[in-house]
């Protein structure tokens, strides 16, 4: 009897470290970055949806490679400034006006995803292009041709 609690004690230990949240990943070698957009290309469910792939992060700091072949809705992030870094393709980028019929794109989320956007300004863009989506603005790539893949910088911005 004893020797069964200690081995249902034993079993039940390292749960706790099962459940906590990954570390932080500071840093991906540009040489690594092929097999990120690969495995990106890989897990993308349609041309609608942009498939996403952490390249680093750091609490709520998020570095992302995405890559998208369509239209994809447009966002608004709630408390969060995005640092956007074209790596390849085209497409134009939307942004400012009201997001139409927003809801978070999933329970929990800061993110809002709606159905379009209302007054917003558009710009081409091309591989090489750097820009800032300030928090709360609505945004989306549109007129995407071929592979559009971005590296994107996530940053909470406390509230004022």
């Amino acid at each position: 009897m004893k020797k069964t609690a200690l081995f249902a004690a034993l079993l039940l230990m390292p749960l706790p470290a099962l459940a906590q949240a990954a570390p932080d990943s500071l840093f991906t070698a540009g040489a690594d970055i092929p097999a990120v957009i690969a495995k990106a290309k890989a897990e993308q469910k349609s041309t609608t949806i942009n498939s996403t792939q952490p390249v680093a992060t750091y609490g709520p700091y998020r570095v992302l490679l995405e890559y998208r072949t369509g239209l994809t809705p447009p966002t608004v992030h709630h408390g969060e400034a995005e640092l956007v870094h074209v790596l390849k393709g085209n497409a134009t980028f939307v942004s400012g006006g009201k997001l139409i019929g927003g809801a978070p794109n999933r329970p929990g989320s800061t993110t809002d995803a709606g159905t379009g956007i209302e007054g917003a300004r558009p710009r081409k863009l091309a591989a090489g292009d750097i820009f800032l989506v300030p928090p709360d603005t609505a945004h989306q790539f549109q007129d995407v041709t071929g592979e559009f893949i971005i590296i994107s910088v996530h940053m909470f911005m406390p509230a004022k």
